[in-house]
């Protein structure tokens, strides 16, 4: 057995988050087994690596080879029962810790009883070691659950613990809306790489490469790695999700553990549950609180005005709160709206206006649907508005705690950290709660509830909209959508009244005088680019220092695509917004400078090309439920991968043998294969509707770069 101490990968961070109970005290770990295929069986596979890493950065790495023989030093006996001691010893280990993290510990792989094929997901380290512990006759501390979807730890009585990470990093609350989709899939080699700049040990995948081909140090640095980089997420940016997790805790009434492995959908089931339990709420006059999922309309949007603006300020205006405001407002609420109380009190009666609106959007959806009334009660205050009152006074509570400590001139960096998270969390937590009454799965799920939501809000925007466009503003509405509108002020009517500030200070104020809602400049552009789709839109504010440039739904920046086509379609977009005037002289220049790379530098090179061409593409459903020939679903198969995952390819010249296809997941052995044409076609197509918008011969760039072979000097 090897038990490695401290090395350079993991800072010394055990002071820095000494504080956060999340963490102390615990352990990653991480197991390695022999791979096989189908389901699994006892003689199939043996675990023959562990590793474990404290949060105070202790290494403790096990290897079978240390197993093999009985006694080292006085005999070369075999040892026939090494994979046995080496799980006593792991099992050993996994005792000393009240809190483990993994990544993937818990799944379980599914089969076609019939084919015996694989569904879904993959055995995980828990699964494995519960059987080796069944193969052995040794006291397992697993269970798998009567589902057999997933294996938790079985004694409940003992202080033990454990978090699977990937529950936790995977949940669109975390992986949306704290890490901004930064990372694609919920891998560990994805998420390590994309938070922390770590990779797997040599990029390495057990899934995909044989590792007990590589040296025996290798295999224990992989292990390792693996182990280490868990618990560096779990510690990173101050543990922040975990913190997050409590925090999320504490608002469901849920137990802390049980909120890492389960969704927003239990959270809130546990909370108004809780709520009525306790006399916060009834459902007693809403017997009908629970309505099935039909065709609602989404937020109000204008068809956006396709332009390029060039130093012509485009004001990008958002409601601050628009649905809490409703929420709160109206008092809309499975347990308020239609209540038996207030049925024929005219005074809890929706506006018409609101009413229409949500008929018209019935309409233009085609949805066979007309609402003649609603109505909410009036004599309680609703579950959901309670709750969304409770969480934003606490976020308005630990923002006003920030900005104090903050200012100060020596701040309480632990008192910083805690009172940013606790705003974060209560922004996430009460955002959570409005898409869940359009969720079928949820137990208190009611369309009617997010109608009236969606209705009202596109009555305001609709309204905000109809403002801007009258005196004394005469406002050009560039796009709106939801609770944002983009407007440019009148450059006539400007010349003749105030200057533009005063003019977007005065509707703000009229918003809030007349809508009951705050305003707020969320960005002004200098250089902009409308697309004419919705939510697609490029903006440069003209400060550098502050947000390069804006870019909304450009298909171009689709992490699907390869790195190469992303990287010089940003330097185009770039040029084209900042430096407008020269775009004719300069687009043309930056894109021979993008092809001479792929022709001369990316496409000698197999690691070059490994970075750059690669297509990606995630998995929206496991391999096996795609068709035959759909090509996602057959690299998925190919290599192994599951729902949520990630494939790839390279584009080739000619058939390749695996896939049946003019595209391999390997790269190409003779590069001459690769059809580099396919990769300069992609970037110019991409770049169509911005060249066309912005007035760059489209066609003839397309002539010359892509379909001409051109000599080495014309790219000079």
């Amino acid at each position: 057995m090897d038990v490695e101490q401290t090395s350079n990968l993991i800072p010394d961070t055990s002071r820095r988050i000494q504080g956060y109970d999340e963490v102390l005290n615990s352990a990653s770990l991480d197991l390695e087994w022999v791979p096989y295929a189908g389901k699994y069986e006892h003689h199939k596979t043996q675990i023959y690596a562990a590793a474990f890493c404290t949060n105070w950065g202790e290494r403790i790495v096990l290897h079978i080879s240390n197993y093999l023989f009985l006694d080292k030093e006085k005999s070369k006996e075999k040892n026939p029962y090494a994979e046995r001691d080496l799980t006593k010893d792991i099992l050993f280990y996994f005792d000393q810790f009240p809190l483990t993290f993994g990544w993937y510990t818990t799944g379980i792989a599914s089969y076609d009883e019939i084919t015996g094929d694989r569904l879904k997901g993959r055995d995980s380290d828990f699964y494995i070691l519960h059987q080796r512990c069944l193969f052995y006759n040794l006291d397992t501390p697993f269970e798998i659950s009567r589902n057999k979807a997933y294996v938790s730890l079985r004694n409940k009585s003992n202080n033990n613990k454990h978090i699977d990470l990937i529950k936790v990093f995977e949940k669109p609350i975390i992986k949306v809306n704290v890490f901004e989709g930064k990372y694609r899939t919920i891998g560990l080699h994805d998420v390590s790489s994309a938070l922390l700049q770590t990779s797997k040990y040599e990029n390495m995948s057990a899934g995909t490469a044989n590792i007990l081909e590589k040296s025996l140090f290798k295999q224990k640095e992989y292990v390792k790695r693996d182990a280490e980089l868990v618990m560096m997420l779990a510690q990173y940016n101050n543990s922040l999700v975990l913190r997050l997790m409590r925090s999320f805790s504490t608002y469901s009434e849920l137990d802390y553990f049980k909120v890492c492995h389960t969704n927003v959908t239990k959270w809130y089931e546990q909370k108004y549950t809780k709520m009525i339990q306790t006399g916060e709420g009834t459902i007693d006059f809403t017997p009908e609180y629970r309505r099935k999922k039909e065709n609602i309309a989404g937020g109000h949007h204008t068809i956006p005005k396709k332009g390029f603006f060039i130093d012509c300020p485009i004001y990008e205006l958002d409601v601050k709160g628009m649905y809490p405001t409703i929420v709160i407002n109206k008092n809309l609420s499975f347990d308020t709206l239609n209540c038996n109380c207030c049925k024929y009190d005219n005074s809890a009666l929706l506006s018409k206006e609101t009413i229409d609106t949500i008929n018209q959007s019935l309409q233009e959806n085609k949805v066979d649907r007309i609402v003649a009334r609603y109505w909410t009660c009036k004599k309680r205050k609703g579950l959901f508005p309670t709750v969304l009152t409770q969480v934003l006074s606490d976020r308005d509570k630990y923002l006003k705690l920030l900005n104090e400590e903050s200012s100060k001139s020596n701040p309480n960096q632990f008192l910083v950290e805690e009172y940013k998270t606790y705003q974060i969390a209560a922004k996430l937590f009460a955002n959570a709660g409005f898409g869940l009454f359009g969720n079928e799965y949820f137990e208190f799920s009611n369309y009617q509830v997010a109608e009236c939501i969606t209705g009202e809000g596109r009555r305001i925007h609709k309204r905000m909209e109809e403002i801007a466009q009258t005196e004394p503003f005469n406002f050009d509405i560039v796009f709106g959508f939801t609770d944002s509108i983009f407007v440019k002020v009148n450059e006539t009517n400007e010349k003749k009244a105030k200057s533009s500030h005063e003019k977007i200070t005065h509707f703000i104020s009229r918003c809030k005088d007349e809508l009951g809602i705050t305003v707020e400049i969320k960005n002004e552009f200098k250089s902009s680019i409308f697309y004419g789709k919705k939510n697609r839109f490029v903006g440069w504010t003209g400060k550098d220092n502050q947000m390069p440039i804006v870019i909304k739904g450009l298909d171009g920046l689709a992490d699907s695509n390869p790195r190469w086509v992303r990287r010089w379609f940003f330097k185009i977009l770039d040029e084209i917004i900042k430096r407008p005037d020269s775009r004719l002289s300069n687009v043309p220049r930056i894109l021979k400078q993008a092809i001479f790379e792929l022709d001369n530098v990316i496409s000698k090179s197999s690691k070059s090309i490994e970075t750059e061409l690669k297509f990606t593409q995630r998995l929206k459903k496991d391999p096996g439920e795609y068709a035959e020939g759909v090509r996602t679903g057959k690299l998925g198969r190919f290599l192994g991968k599951d729902k949520g995952e990630e494939v790839y390819w390279y584009e080739t010249t000619c058939r390749d043998e695996q896939t049946k296809g003019n595209y391999s997941f390997l790269v190409p052995n003779d590069l001459k294969n690769l059809n580099l044409l396919e990769y300069k076609r992609l970037l110019l197509s991409k770049l169509k509707d911005t060249f066309e918008i912005t007035n760059i011969n489209f066609k003839q760039l397309e002539l010359e770069l892509v379909q001409q072979t051109l000599p080495i000097e014309y790219y000079s």
